[in-house]
């Protein structure tokens, strides 16, 4: 089931990303989840930003009418979720992606949803360009954590480092799971190495982190 879910997402981060590797890092499109990052001139890097939807819900009871809940802030994103990361190299140079982490800024009871929709229909994916990763939020919130929980390739997906180059972007498709109830809302770090200096970007949605509610599961009566 998971693996048909993260297909039908991945479907739609092909048809939401279209076009979207630019140079333009000012256009921020910010409902359905897209962003580009503007970046310092010190930063080699380059992000695009996608949340994927997938399964989504309204918080509080649902409007009557469609057109009054198109497009609102409560329409959440309901269980695990895909960010679709692009990273591309700024101006001539090239830089080294050595590490992804998830910086979590909250986590919160999640609030009355009401289903809405499923994900889309899932299509094939070229298997190359398939760089899956995986993270879980709750390790983020262990009591034991030091670091923010970094995402781990997918069975046959290698590992960091990874290359960027101006004319050759990557492309990340992290699945970002939640195992228990909550409201969760957090950043994706992106760690560049680039002529004997490193550092790291952090992506967000135009300033808002992205976000996933995984619903307490109904009553049994």
């Amino acid at each position: 089931m998971q693996k048909w879910v993260l297909a039908a997402v991945l479907a739609g981060a092909s048809a939401a990303v279209t076009g979207l590797v630019t140079r333009n890092v000012d256009k921020v499109i910010t409902r359905g989840g897209e962003a580009v990052l503007a970046r310092t001139p010190e930063d080699p890097i380059t992000i695009h930003a996608v949340q994927v939807p997938g399964f989504t819900g309204y918080i509080g009871p649902l409007p009557p009418t469609t057109e009054r809940w198109r497009d609102s802030a409560n329409v959440v994103d309901l269980f695990d979720v895909v960010v679709h990361l692009i990273v591309e190299a700024a101006g001539d140079r090239t830089a080294i992606i050595d590490k992804l982490d998830v910086r979590m800024e909250s986590c919160e009871a999640p609030p009355h949803v009401s289903d809405l929709s499923g994900p889309p229909r899932a299509q094939p994916m070229d298997p190359p360009e398939l760089r899956e990763f995986h993270v879980s939020l709750n390790v983020g919130l262990s009591a034991n954590a030091t670091d923010p929980p970094s995402p781990r390739p997918a069975d046959g997906v290698p590992d960091f480092p990874y290359t960027v180059t101006p004319h050759g972007p990557d492309h990340f498709y992290i699945h970002v799971t939640t195992d228990e109830p909550g409201d969760f809302r957090w950043r994706i770090g992106v760690h560049w190495i680039c002529k004997g200096k490193s550092g790291v970007v952090v992506t967000d949605l135009h300033g808002q982190p992205f976000r996933a509610v995984r619903p307490e599961p109904p009553s049994r009566s």
